[in-house]
């Protein structure tokens, strides 16, 4: 059994195990868009495909302000501090650009303008003063996923304030994930960090399965889960072009 201490290593296999599991998710919610969106598949359409993919990004998203909380209990954290978390949500923001573009060859009006990957990269940097603060955190979080009851009844004429969650009409988007609501799973991802890992220590015993296959498997994909988020649309929509070439 691993137990709490006041040693703090660099990642926490189980957290890698979940954002593992929610990869694996990610990979089958996006097979399914692409049988739709690309395969011809509109039967696979439903409210149901769309609550599941909404369920993924936001288990992403909670993982993300857990993560940030663990990152911030290090001992070395204060050698890089909100400087780093700047650069790294940055970076996100710069890869988000990435999928922009390319979804603008492959789903023209549909493309990516404010998705997963820019959401993460802007939340890490609009929630890092949250740090430190849970039941702030919980509040915020809770707010902010509420407002979406008023921001999805309202359309304007203009598109420049899609990324906070405010639609011009007509508006269609891939992927499509604003600071609200989806800013609040990641505070409520903070308050959940403190809650589990006080001073970034467990607060509960768990058994160490990291040496089980399954959870071996499931903490590398989450330790790559951003390469594999990159790699896996262009590997799943050649496999359905081949597939749909030769049946």
């Amino acid at each position: 059994m691993s137990q709490p201490g006041n040693d703090l290593p660099p990642r926490r296999w189980e957290i890698d195990c979940a954002r593992g599991a929610a990869v694996g998710l990610m990979i089958v919610s996006n097979f399914l868009f692409d049988l739709v969106f690309f395969g011809g598949k509109e039967q696979l359409q439903s409210s149901v495909l769309d609550w599941f993919a909404r369920f993924v990004a936001g288990f992403f998203i909670v993982l993300a302000g857990i993560s940030l909380t663990l990152s911030q209990a290090r001992p070395d954290s204060r050698f890089y501090g909100f400087g780093k978390i700047v650069f790294r949500g940055l970076g996100l923001m710069g890869l988000g650009l990435v999928v922009t573009g390319a979804t603008w060859f492959a789903a023209g009006d549909g493309m990516v303008i404010f998705g997963v990957l820019h959401l993460i990269g802007a939340g890490l940097i609009l929630v890092y003063p949250f740090v430190g603060h849970p039941m702030v955190s919980l509040v915020a979080g809770v707010l902010i996923s509420s407002a979406a009851l008023w921001t999805n009844e309202v359309r304007l004429d203009t598109s420049w304030l899609l990324w906070l969650g405010l639609q011009p009409y007509d508006f269609s988007s891939v992927d499509y994930a604003p600071l609200i609501p989806w800013l609040g799973p990641m505070l409520i991802g903070v308050f959940l960090g403190h809650m589990l890992y006080p001073d970034g220590n467990r607060r509960y015993r768990i058994a160490d399965l990291s040496q089980r296959w399954p959870v071996r498997v499931l903490t590398w994909g989450g330790r790559h889960s951003l390469v594999i988020y990159f790699v896996h649309q262009p590997v799943l929509l050649a496999g359905l072009f081949l597939a749909l070439k030769w049946r």
